[in-house]
């Protein structure tokens, strides 16, 4: 029996001898590929993209006579990128709740699960996976958000909400050293302006009863020199507390603000002597002057203590608050999440493409294998036989 040989003319007459069959699969996969196309659910996408802008460093002009360079040291913001910070809240299991629970996205993604946690849990891998889509360019620090949904509004909504949500955390939550400092000086300017203005009320109501309007003059130069010891003891205590914040247990520059402060405590204990209910927690001994003048200087030491100590509060305060504004990194948005006018899949021009292409692809080797098997029909039966 003479032996065809297969090479390219015999492919071409094995594929026009079978050409209506090829046809038919073709056409019939075609015919499914534009069924599967129009009824695959139309996906609609919304982006956005922004920058984190911010400051990495603090700069809060203290300037404390013998500490030299230590508090803007401790009171140092430091550096990161804002961006990876941003990234990783976006990714958070907390903030992608609320995106959830915000859009009912449980059954939008037709969850049933009767567990609440394993529906969540299920969401969550689908809301990752198939609706948002976070990218980071390293080199320029450009952050994109794209969301993908079965509609236009929705996907527009979903993005707009984590621009909001962003914001939301970024200004409410997100914990900065500016922050805890300002917090830090808020909480005692308050405090000292509350202690002026008590005092500034019991210094009238006393004048008022007492008549004491001579009395100042008396007291002046004593209540001068006092007033700058215990503010000084007062600034004294404020750089221990703050570098406490943020110095460890064992630094020397903390061991130093200790040793200083039990010497100042020392000093003004050897100024104090009486007990009168009257009087502050720091008392002078002015026993010379009459009973009146006493407690007139007392208050006015009072009151002048204050005062000093809320001047020299107030600047940094403010400097903080402005601290804190550069050390809080901002949103600078180049691209707004808008309605998409062009839907993502399914690409219907494509897939039919494709699928016809597959499809005579597929058909070609079937009829190919087909006559391969017809060509060597003696030799398979030989193959058979040796088995």
């Amino acid at each position: 029996m003479e032996k065809k040989e297969f090479d390219l003319f015999e492919l071409i007459r094995l594929l026009l001898v079978n050409r209506i069959f090829i046809l038919v699969f073709v056409g019939l996969v075609g015919i499914g590929a534009v069924i599967f196309s129009l009824l695959t659910p139309q996906i609609w996408s919304s982006s956005a993209s922004f920058y984190a802008v911010g400051e990495s460093g603090s700069a809060l002009p203290f300037d404390i006579p013998g500490l030299g360079g230590l508090t803007s040291k401790f009171l140092n913001t430091g550096g990161g990128d804002q961006s990876i910070s941003f990234m990783t809240a976006m990714n958070s299991r907390g903030f992608s709740e609320d995106v959830i629970r915000k859009f009912r996205l449980i059954s939008y993604f037709e969850i049933t699960k009767p567990d609440s946690l394993a529906a969540m849990d299920a969401a969550l891998k689908k809301l990752h996976k198939n609706m948002v889509k976070l990218n980071f360019d390293e080199e320029s620090g450009l952050i994109q958000l794209r969301v993908e949904s079965k509609s236009k509004k929705l996907s527009r909504d979903i993005a707009a909400f984590y621009l909001e949500h962003l914001e939301r955390y970024n200004r409410e939550q997100k914990i900065t050293k500016g922050k805890m400092n300002r917090e830090f000086l808020e909480s005692r300017v308050n405090e000292t302006r509350a202690t002026i203005d008590s005092l500034m009320i019991t210094l009238k109501d006393f004048q008022s009863q007492n008549k004491a309007v001579n009395l100042e003059e008396q007291s002046k130069a004593l209540i001068e020199s006092y007033s700058a010891v215990i503010a000084e003891k007062m600034k004294l205590d404020l750089e221990y507390e703050l570098a406490k914040k943020n110095l460890s247990p064992d630094s020397p520059a903390l061991a130093e603000l200790e040793t200083r402060r039990s010497g100042m405590a020392q000093q003004i204990k050897e100024m104090e002597t009486s007990s009168s209910g009257l009087k502050p927690q720091y008392l002078v001994d002015i026993s010379k002057l009459p009973d009146l003048g006493s407690q007139y200087a007392q208050i006015k030491m009072n009151l002048e203590i204050q005062s000093l100590v809320y001047q020299y509060l107030y600047p940094q305060y403010e400097a903080a608050k402005l601290d804190e504004l550069k050390d809080m990194p901002t949103l600078d948005i180049l691209d707004t999440p808008r309605e998409a006018g062009l839907r993502v899949r399914p690409r219907r021009a494509i897939i039919c493409i494709a699928a016809v292409m597959i499809a005579f692809v597929f058909a070609s080797l079937i009829v190919i294998i087909k006559g391969i098997l017809d060509n060597n029909k003696d030799r398979i039966k030989e193959i058979r036989e040796s088995l």
